[in-house]
């Protein structure tokens, strides 16, 4: 995951161990298994899990107020004629102690998306406690997908 953050100094809070975002399908209702060939060919009957992790540490950490919250959305656009107006979230709770790991999980229901090819990205922000952004920004590219009806 690519992270900007310009709240201090780079030692004072910063991100630490592994930020990345990964994606899996689930098990697919047709005569086919989930898991054809490669996580880039979806059902558009399966749905699909999208799991986060990431680290702070620093100086500051423990400084900031705990009614901050992280925003993880999971954009899709479309390839072709028409675009996608899904786009599913989570708010994750900021906790206040250095190295702590968050962990979040970003479920998108079966029949979300329809036929087409996709490029999708996750992105994460730190939001103060009336919702404004701070500037803690990152996102990751996840490439490629096709979504497609069964025969």
């Amino acid at each position: 995951m690519l992270v900007e953050e310009t709240l201090a100094t780079p030692s004072s809070f910063r991100f630490t161990g592994r930020a990345l975002a990964t994606m899996h399908e689930l098990p697919a209702a047709g005569p086919w298994p989930s898991d054809l060939t490669q996580e880039r060919l979806i059902q558009v009957e399966q749905a699909m899990h999208f799991h986060f992790e990431w680290q702070v540490s620093g100086a500051l950490v423990p400084l900031l107020d705990r009614g901050f919250r992280w925003r993880i959305q999971v954009y899709f656009e479309k390839w072709g004629i028409s675009e996608s107006a899904v786009a599913p979230n989570v708010t994750v709770s900021y906790i206040p102690v250095s190295g702590h790991t968050y962990r979040a999980v970003i479920n998108l229901p079966a029949n979300s998306l329809s036929e087409g090819v996709y490029d999708m990205v996750a992105v994460l922000r730190l939001y103060d406690a009336s919702g404004k952004p701070l500037p803690v920004a990152g996102f990751e590219e996840l490439g490629k997908f096709q979504v497609y009806e069964q025969a």
